[in-house]
């Protein structure tokens, strides 16, 4: 009887988890939407259309999602459409002030990610004991790389799906030139960095 208890609870601590895990990305989003809000000073009108815009998208992209009479590429289209308009009718709640201010906070992330790479880098130099060469030539590749990331996710004429796989093969060739600049001992101190470091999951839209 004992041991009954104890499977079920597991089976009840496995399917809270799963459940948690379906939540955190929705519930990550909130917070994102929230800070967004509260940055860009929405009025309390702009706040509940954004809500009913927020509800009537996700509602649409759970039945499109249930669909299993459909062909993929026509799925993927109805999918670019829904994320299209709910970014048209979200940018056309906002004021030209608004607006600019949206633009403003892009440039001034970009500029902190700058810094934050330029940082990085000198930490890998030193970890990896790059000569001025190596770590010439990976800096050219972070910045070629991040050239061509961009181009994906501003190509329009492909659906999310073409999108991860040109990614993931951009992903796969930048690992390989990193074979080609670092020695087999900075190879495996690379590996063992990464391991360390926090993973977070890149979403190409």
């Amino acid at each position: 009887m004992k041991k009954i208890i104890v499977s079920l609870l597991a089976v009840v601590m496995i399917i809270a988890a799963q459940a948690q895990e379906k939540k955190a990305p929705e519930q990550r989003k909130d917070r994102r939407d929230k800070m967004m809000a509260e940055k860009l000073k929405l009025s309390d009108e702009q706040r509940q259309k954004a809500k009913v815009l927020n509800e009537d998208y996700r509602k649409k992209m759970d039945e499109l999602r249930k669909k299993d009479d459909i062909l993929v590429k026509d799925w993927r289209k109805q999918m670019m459409e829904l994320n299209k308009k709910h970014r048209e009718d979200m940018s056309a709640l906002l004021s030209k002030e608004q607006k600019a201010q949206i633009e403003k906070m892009k440039i001034e992330k970009k500029k902190i990610a700058e810094i934050d790479a330029t940082a990085r880098m000198e930490k890998m130099k030193v970890r990896l004991d790059l000569n001025n060469d190596q770590a010439e030539k990976l800096k050219k590749q972070r910045s070629e790389t991040l050239e061509k990331m961009k181009a994906i996710r501003e190509n329009k004429s492909q659906d999310m799906m073409k999108k991860r796989e040109e990614m993931k093969a951009l992903i796969q060739k930048n690992k390989e030139n990193m074979r080609s600049i670092l020695n087999e001992e900075q190879m495996k101190k690379m590996k063992e960095m990464r391991k360390s470091m926090p993973r977070k999951r890149r979403v190409v839209s």
